[in-house]
């Protein structure tokens, strides 16, 4: 990433959980492992549930896919490009998990089209997960390529709204959610990674807007940052040596959690899957204060 991770990995791993970083006093607790407080098999009733994760095959995706198969949902359906991972993802998840079906679909999420005939092709849903994400080469600013911007909003912010009006268009049979992978990149300004962040910080927003307009309604936005996970799109821009990186299926479960009816309070925050589920419950009555707390504002 940038050169000050690669020096830093020379001497001592960069950690997340000890750098300054802007979040709530009440959040004292930052976890890099799963917790027994957030085990899908005891947050969230999967029986007779349909989750969609986009690229849920690998990394970060396939963690969340397990965890929803743990949940014991009905049907996960997961759509990524590579048939070769979806095959792989199937027959390792199917094998700890046989009663759950599963379907694959190989497209890329910003075939739009594609991506309207699946969703009307499986029929109800009751959770998406838009995970699949962009990234660009980690240089400055006035170094990245208009098609590296390009790509990157269109993969993480066009084509997450698009696959969420299409679910949203789908006849409902109850309670939905949307589950949003962001990044913490979209919160902060970091050296050579300008316009994953900016984008990130744009998918934030539009998460909030649904969320606004969905209020009083059986639709629920949430949004979270997955943590630090060597994913291969990690690895493209990343030396494995510059983090000390966090388990996977700690936002795995943290994403099964903030679909279940205990995290609706949470619904168009931002939040850090490494925050303490319960201390963030404590946070309750200050949204009653503040509406706009870990939201995308300016406070004057």
């Amino acid at each position: 990433m940038a050169d000050e991770f690669k020096s830093a990995a020379e001497t001592e791993k960069f950690d997340l959980a000890s750098a300054t970083w802007a979040r709530p006093a009440e959040i004292k607790t930052y976890h890099k492992q799963p917790y027994a407080r957030i085990s899908p098999s005891k947050t969230f009733d999967g029986k007779g549930k349909t989750v969609l994760v986009t690229a849920g095959a690998t990394g970060i995706g396939y963690a969340i896919s397990e965890s929803f198969a743990q949940a014991g949902v009905e049907h996960l359906v997961i759509i990524q490009r590579r048939q070769e991972v979806l095959d792989k993802a199937k027959k390792e998840i199917n094998a700890k998990y046989p009663n759950t079906k599963i379907t694959t679909y190989a497209a890329s999420v910003t075939d739009y089209d594609r991506i309207t005939e699946i969703l009307k092709e499986v029929g109800k849903i009751d959770v998406v997960v838009p995970n699949a994400a962009a990234g660009h080469a980690n240089v400055a600013t006035k170094d990245i390529t208009t098609a590296d911007v390009a790509n990157t909003f269109e993969t993480n912010v066009v084509s997450p709204f698009h696959l969420i009006k299409e679910f949203l268009a789908l006849p409902s049979a109850g309670p939905r959610t949307v589950v949003y992978v962001s990044s913490g990149a979209g919160q902060i300004v970091q050296p050579h990674n300008a316009a994953y962040g900016a984008s990130k910080a744009a998918a934030n927003q539009l998460i909030q807007q649904f969320a606004n307009d969905h209020v009083g309604t059986d639709v629920t936005f949430q949004t979270f940052h997955p943590g630090v996970i060597y994913t291969e799109l990690a690895a493209k821009f990343v030396p494995e040596a510059a983090f000390n990186w966090e388990d996977p299926y700690l936002p795995g479960n943290f994403a099964v959690w903030l679909a279940s009816d205990e995290a609706k309070f949470l619904a168009g925050k931002f939040v850090w899957a490494q925050w303490d589920v319960d201390e963030l419950l404590s946070l309750k009555p200050r949204f009653a204060e503040n509406p706009m707390l870990l939201t995308t504002t300016v406070i004057l």
